[in-house]
């Protein structure tokens, strides 16, 4: 769960907490179910749920590993927009200079794969050229 999720999971419950009427303590359980309807997306057959780090594909188990699963969801977090590889670099793989390196673009092929994506022509996660990669919410 992102750290802006984390906090307002934290200050729903907590007022939960202090609710005495049923009514209001029911709207406040209704606002948690909906925080935790964040961490599930659907992207045509593919299922994502940030919450149990699970990822299916037509009700079957994906097996990513944790860092293939990280750069999944910062790419879905940032969908739509394009996410430099330098970015990916500082942000799932911790390297803080900046390094030429083609393994961002070896995890993105391995992912493709993973996710039953046509690696020639992916509809989910594409390719901007010169710029980083994009997820696509419409794919799939």
């Amino acid at each position: 769960m992102s750290e802006a999720h984390t906090n307002e999971w934290r200050q729903t419950c907590l007022q939960a907490l202090t609710e005495l009427e049923p009514e209001r303590r029911m709207a406040v359980l209704e606002k948690l179910r909906r925080i935790l309807c964040k961490q599930n997306h659907r992207f045509g057959p593919l299922r994502v749920d940030f919450g149990n780090a699970e990822v299916k594909r037509n009700g079957n188990p994906v097996s990513l590993t944790n860092l293939e699963f990280r750069l999944l969801r910062y790419l879905i977090e940032r969908a739509g927009c394009v996410v430099p590889r330098e970015d990916l670099l500082r942000s799932v793989w911790g390297y803080n200079h900046n390094a030429f390196t083609r393994t961002v673009d070896i995890h993105i092929h391995s992912l493709r794969q993973k996710l039953g994506e046509d690696t020639a022509r992916p509809q989910l996660i594409v390719t901007v050229t010169g710029e980083g990669y994009k997820f696509l919410t419409s794919g799939a």
